[in-house]
């Protein structure tokens, strides 16, 4: 995967890693390089990780005490010798980390998220063109900044709006009071561990989540939606051309649906109704 160009490394430092959820830290203090989303498989990610913290030991505290199960992967990082490293190579190696982790840091800024493309040039229109949520119970998996759970709620008789980081359901929460809007509550939670009992909505929406662990992911959207509702995987605009829809919805029932974006991507959603 190429990198997003989502962020300008330079204007962070690992100092973001303390607005970190246990979620993401369990990722990042992993062999990230083993994950498809990694952007350079040459590079070693200890090592990279090693030097990008090394002036940095209170966030090393932090991540042991918000995720434990870490331990021995930072007691790896930290027994890395570093006492030859120059603050140049340092902070080479802290542009390139906070760079290949741009997809977890932007999950914290929601000012940040709220100006990339795939949000900013989204028209609404298209969740409504894919589901009728008019009355409906509606579930926002990865609900982030609220692309899907606030248009959503403009017809649905109401939408919970789950997401594992804090600061976005802070985000969510704060805007929910100042547009004083009733019929939207926020929650925790991720696609692959969902917070309610089975056949609970008339539809589950989810826009750029689904797909890390699809089976697990699917099977868990499916529970919780009634048998006739709806899976609706409306993702948001960029300018990357998809050459064709993913094989991987297709051959799971879903129906795909194709447009055009104002700065010249290709988009496909993906609709599928639930049968039990």
């Amino acid at each position: 995967m190429a990198y997003l160009n989502w962020i300008n490394p330079a204007d962070y430092t690992m100092e973001c890693f303390l607005l970190f959820d246990r979620w993401a830290l369990r990722v990042i203090f992993s062999d990230c390089s083993k994950y498809a989303w990694f952007p350079d498989k040459q590079r070693n990610y200890k090592l990279e990780l090693a030097k990008a913290l090394y002036r940095y030991p209170y966030v090393y505290n932090y991540a042991r005490y918000k995720a434990p199960e870490c331990w021995k992967f930072i007691d790896g990082l930290q027994s890395i010798p570093g006492d030859s490293w120059i603050p140049d190579e340092m902070r080479a190696s802290e542009l390139f980390i906070i760079k290949a982790l741009e997809i977890y840091v932007v999950c914290f800024f929601p000012h940040i998220m709220n100006t990339l493309d795939f949000i900013r040039d989204w028209d609404e229109q298209h969740l409504h063109d894919l589901a009728d949520l008019t009355d409906k119970l509606v579930l926002d998996v990865g609900a982030g900044t609220g692309r899907l759970t606030f248009p959503a709620a403009k017809k649905a008789k109401r939408v919970y709006a789950s997401d594992p980081s804090d600061c976005m359901r802070e985000y969510l929460t704060d805007r929910i009071r100042r547009e004083r809007i009733s019929n939207i509550r926020v929650v925790s939670g991720t696609a692959e561990n969902i917070p309610y009992e089975d056949d609970t909505f008339d539809a589950v929406i989810s826009g750029n989540v689904i797909g890390s662990s699809l089976n697990t992911q699917l099977a868990e959207i499916t529970r919780v939606t009634k048998n006739g509702g709806w899976l609706v995987l409306c993702n948001g605009d960029d300018s990357y051309k998809r050459p064709s829809p993913a094989e991987q919805f297709i051959s799971r029932g879903f129906e795909w649906f194709r447009h055009d974006t104002k700065t010249g991507g290709i988009i496909y959603d993906y609709r599928k109704q639930v049968v039990k």
